[in-house]
């Protein structure tokens, strides 16, 4: 008698090319098609890397209310008024109160915000349909959305980012980390902070490494375009994501501005992109400290690894992150690589044997990248243990078939 397959439910946003989105593509492509049947449901159907999921997967979108889970702080009251307000004018006596506490700056912007979208979130419509697992694989609005609205026996969050930074809600996550039947985090270190900060979860919270397969890596390094300025013989230094306050751009362009200003002949080119608030506020802050001939904005693209195979340093100038998937990309590429202290810096590249760690500021990063600079000896060495290095495997997949068992057993 055929087994009837496992009915599982991924949710998430868009297809634009970024961190999350790459991990999902991976972990999708080491699922067994034979045991589930498998729903992604996204806000929009839109992104670059659209074509790249797998074709035995079913994609279904929540476009009525899409913006909701793409608004930034630049575009929120445009988008609520325009999904909600519109269609029913009685929101805006939901969203007066956190409206209110925002603008007279009681409390945290960002705590009243999320408290905002998820108030205005319970009038979302519930998907139809039952499944045996939905997986918040796109972070927290994706969670709350589940818990609210999803019909499915059980439930789990995916976390991408250190819960810490920024600091978040307890009254409001809390909660919604106890309704969840597991939460998978993607670092050691990630996991056990969470662990520290919600000793009641410990149960609930397994650590599953984001998947990056070295092959396939290794092989679209070897297509596509590079870099633009291909006469160039000074130092490429390369960083891979969004434009946002997180990345640390800020900081890069004080570094640049640095070296350049010392006599190094370099250039820092970002592959990513942001909203048109922050990609202008990163223009203008280049030319005020005059290096925008040197900070080179080349867009999303879905394949990055040829400015990755070609660039000289690869630096990640975070103040906050998860475990970057581009940093693992960068290990798997052999290049000598410099991150700032995020919470699982130190267990992505041993401690400094696979690369540098700096402190996370300005000067740190201009320290540490200047050393790099100066000593192209110790760039050898880190790609010399990189080669030797064995990481990249998809033995993940082993947690997550487990946690399905574990979870099944209760279906």
């Amino acid at each position: 008698m055929e087994q009837k397959k496992i009915r599982l439910l991924i949710i998430g946003i868009t297809m634009q090319p970024a961190g999350t989105e790459k991990s999902f593509l991976s972990f999708a492509s080491c699922l067994d098609y034979d045991r589930y049947d498998v729903t992604l449901l996204l806000a929009k159907k839109e992104g670059l890397f659209l074509p790249m999921i797998p074709k035995q997967i079913r994609v279904i979108t929540m476009e009525e209310y899409a913006d909701m889970f793409t608004m930034d702080g630049g575009n929120a009251m445009r988008v609520i008024w325009s999904s909600m307000v519109k269609r029913n004018p009685r929101v805006l006596l939901d969203i007066f109160p956190f409206a209110l506490k925002i603008a007279l700056r009681i409390g945290r912007r960002a705590d009243q915000a999320m408290r905002m979208w998820c108030r205005l979130e319970k009038r979302f419509p519930d998907l139809p349909g039952e499944y045996d697992i939905a997986l918040a694989y796109w972070g927290d609005k994706t969670m709350f959305y589940m818990l609210d609205h999803v019909c499915a026996r059980r439930k789990i969050a995916w976390l991408h980012f250190d819960y810490m930074k920024p600091a978040r809600d307890d009254s409001l996550y809390g909660p919604a980390f106890e309704a969840c039947d597991s939460i998978v985090t993607v670092s050691r270190p990630i996991e056990a902070s969470m662990r520290g900060h919600f000793p009641s979860l410990g149960d609930k919270i397994v650590c599953m490494e984001n998947i990056c397969d070295p092959r396939q890596i290794r092989e679209l390094a070897l297509r596509g375009d590079t870099f633009p300025d291909a006469f160039y013989e000074g130092t490429r230094i390369l960083t891979v994501g969004r434009i946002a306050e997180q990345k640390g751009y800020d900081m890069a362009v004080a570094v640049l501005a640095r070296l350049r200003e010392e006599g190094y002949c370099v250039r820092w080119y970002i592959v990513g992109s942001g909203t048109e608030e922050d990609e202008r506020a990163l223009k203008l802050s280049a030319v005020e400290r005059g290096v925008a001939d040197a900070l080179i904005l080349l867009g999303n693209m879905a394949n990055p690894y040829t400015y990755m195979r070609d660039c000289d340093i690869y630096v990640q100038p975070s103040r906050h992150e998860g475990k970057p998937i581009a940093v693992e990309e960068a290990k798997i590429l052999y290049k000598p690589i410099l991150v700032t202290d995020y919470l699982s810096a130190r267990e992505q590249l041993e401690d400094g044997h696979l690369g540098a760690v700096c402190e996370i500021s300005e000067d740190g990063i201009y320290r540490a990248l200047k050393s790099m600079l100066d000593d192209p000896a110790c760039c050898e060495t880190y790609t010399g243990r990189l080669m030797q290095w064995s990481g990249g495997s998809t033995e993940a997949m082993a947690v997550f078939e487990g946690l399905v068992a574990d979870l099944c057993a209760y279906i």
